[in-house]
């Protein structure tokens, strides 16, 4: 590696940190304002600050010049989180340490950056690796046009939120979908001639570059411990494909062979939601017996009725899935039904179908035993589009 790339780099990895520390900033800000004190959530964010390699005189010193306070303010803020029981870090409000963290003796931060690194093919750009808007002019190989850039741009700092602890993961993508919609996209289109709802393609490319992410990060763990064996996390209503290989410990080369490790419909592919963890053969227990496994998989694969149709638990999960999107849609046209100036009767009509299809939603979500996900339904930031308030919680 040459000078002049290492330099590139550097100023690729800092430009990346900046801008996160800069988002995570201005959030404890505005809760610190909205509040009138430091939250536990501020509180959290203000640790992973800490854990980004900050000292402590230097986020008190960033907090007092972004609140435009003077330093006694800061020290009764301060002075409030001391006897606070949530307080997760007393020596960064009572500045016992002031000394920031190296980077050589930070390894939460190696251990994100070497995955980025791994990611991105020493790019750091595009964390996600989504095709959405290139092109293929027929030579076999997608073409960047800005609009990629300008997409990726959200993608990444969405997956550096995450992946930073300092974020939730529903609060970012409810973040870079409404950053999406408000440049007027609405929908997301690939070199393969596919296309996809804004909502729909954001979810899937952060969830994946998270999965991948953390999956070079327990590279690296296993690395260190010396093993070449993975648990694989279990979770409910996974794909047939996967579900056969979930919650089992796998040998570095089976996680080729046997999940697919590496392929777009594999472990770790696209909308792939397992983790894996670093195994000990003889030292490591197991999460997921397999008789555990084995009971699981039968009551999933057990159908249950809804309106005429049987479903399995994965089953019911896509169509939830299904009824999601079609809410988000029936949101937004409602959305454009009023900024068009619409006649109110018809407005009210297209709201009544939307509560219709809520209504449905937790019919077959209680009947299939599956939680609710109205994050996902909400993830468009419109907030009320329901015309009654007999359901609990928003609409």
């Amino acid at each position: 590696m040459n000078r002049e790339y290492k330099e590139k780099l550097s100023r690729k990895i800092e430009k990346n940190y900046s801008d996160l520390e800069m988002r995570i900033m201005e959030d404890i800000v505005r809760r610190i304002k909205k509040a009138g004190k430091i939250t536990s959530t501020a509180d959290w964010q203000i640790n992973r600050l800490r854990i980004l390699g900050n000292s402590s005189e230097d986020i008190e010193k960033m907090l007092k010049e972004t609140l435009d306070a003077s330093y006694p303010e800061m020290f009764e803020l301060y002075d409030q989180v001391i006897d606070w029981e949530y307080v997760r870090n007393k020596d960064i409000y009572e500045q016992i340490n002031a000394e920031f963290i190296p980077y050589e003796e930070n390894g939460q931060l190696q251990q994100i950056t070497n995955a980025l690194i791994q990611q991105t093919d020493a790019d750091l750009q595009n964390i996600t690796q989504s095709l959405g808007f290139y092109l293929d002019y027929g030579t076999g190989k997608p073409v960047l046009t800005p609009l990629s850039e300008v997409y990726q741009k959200y993608l990444d700092a969405a997956c550096m939120d995450i992946v930073s602890g300092a974020f939730d993961y529903n609060s970012v993508l409810r973040r870079v979908v409404t950053q999406l919609t408000n440049s007027g996209l609405r929908q997301i289109d690939y070199a393969s001639g596919r296309a996809n709802r804004v909502d729909v393609a954001a979810r899937r490319a952060v969830m994946t570059g998270i999965t991948q992410l953390t999956g070079h990060i327990s590279d690296m763990n296993a690395e260190k411990l010396g093993t070449d064996y993975f648990e694989i996390a279990w979770h409910a209503g996974a794909r047939p494909t996967h579900a056969v290989w979930q919650g089992r410990v796998w040998s570095r080369e089976q996680l080729v062979t046997v999940c697919g490790l590496g392929t777009v419909t594999g472990l770790e592919g696209v909308n792939c939601y397992h983790e894996r963890y670093p195994f000990i053969p003889g030292i490591s227990e197991r999460n997921w017996s397999d008789e555990w496994l084995e009971k699981k998989n039968r009551e999933e694969n057990t159908p249950k009725e809804f309106r005429g149709k049987q479903y399995t638990v994965y089953e019911a999960k896509q169509k939830q899935r299904q009824m999601e999107t079609a809410m988000r849609a029936q949101r937004e046209k409602v959305q454009l039904l009023r900024s068009g100036g619409a006649d109110r009767d018809v407005i009210t009509i297209e709201r009544a179908k939307y509560q219709g299809q809520l209504n449905e939603y937790s019919r077959f979500s209680s009947k299939m035993g599956l939680k609710e996900e109205r994050e996902r339904i909400y993830i468009d930031g419109l907030g009320r589009v329901a015309p009654s308030k007999r359901f609990s919680g928003r609409g």
